[in-house]
């Protein structure tokens, strides 16, 4: 699958969201909040390792997590 610079993607086996910062041949350069430390990260991945994340997809868990708090007060 061809990625491009700010798509929104995250590893085959699970991980935070993932914004594409460049692409060069078969490896991605990514970039993501790490909030147990309160920084940016950034990695070079094969993009063999990576599936596009629907922005809806990512939306839609916080949705769920207000409506969940919202229901609890």
């Amino acid at each position: 699958m061809a990625f491009a610079p700010g798509e929104i993607v995250q590893l085959k086996s699970g991980s935070p969201a993932l914004t594409i910062v460049a692409v060069d041949g078969e490896m991605v350069e990514v970039v993501w909040f790490a909030e147990e430390v309160a920084e940016f990260r950034a990695q070079k991945i094969p993009a063999i390792a990576l599936d596009a994340l629907e922005i809806e997809d990512f939306d839609l868990d916080e949705d769920e997590e207000e409506d969940e708090e919202e229901g609890a007060h």
